[in-house]
């Protein structure tokens, strides 16, 4: 799935670019178009310049000027990236052949979040809802439908 910055209107600050780079989220030349972003935007730091002047013949550069802006992510959450990536997967399900199993992808790679659960297709259903009751159809809609209430629910938080 090919990732768009600026598609999803959803505010990063450097460090959610530091994470989202460390992780494969983002490509080098997205962290290096944050910082001409930023740069258009009014900033003056330093590292910030330095960062936006990276290419491929300096890319080694890149770790330590990210380091310096973004600082540690030892408390980091990536509940961010959680919502984003699934929220652009959303918008493009149509589009793929088992949005369903990318979601079980998103799911492996965030380490389980709990949040999400209720449309991973393996994993058990937490209320009254007989998955043997109703047809592969019917259990698919509800998937579809917990992964809409999920992204409905976190717009509040990220937009």
């Amino acid at each position: 799935m090919n990732f768009n910055l600026n598609k999803n209107r959803i505010y990063l600050n450097w460090k959610d670019i530091s994470w989202g780079y460390r992780n494969h989220i983002i490509g080098w030349k997205d962290v290096i178009n944050y910082a001409n972003d930023m740069i258009i935007n009014g900033s003056s730091n330093q590292d910030v310049f330095e960062l936006s002047m990276v290419n491929s013949s300096n890319i080694f550069e890149l770790d330590d000027l990210l380091n310096k802006i973004a600082g540690s992510l030892e408390n980091y959450s990536n509940a961010k990236w959680l919502y984003i990536l699934l929220l652009q997967l959303y918008n493009i399900r149509n589009n793929i052949k088992d949005p369903l199993g990318e979601v079980e992808t998103i799911y492996e790679n965030f380490d389980y979040p709990e949040e999400i659960e209720s449309f991973v297709r393996y994993m058990p259903v937490s209320n009254d809802y007989d998955p043997s009751k109703h047809t592969q159809e019917e259990n698919e809609k509800r998937l579809y439908f917990n992964w809409k209430q999920y992204l409905d629910n976190q717009e509040n938080i990220w937009k």
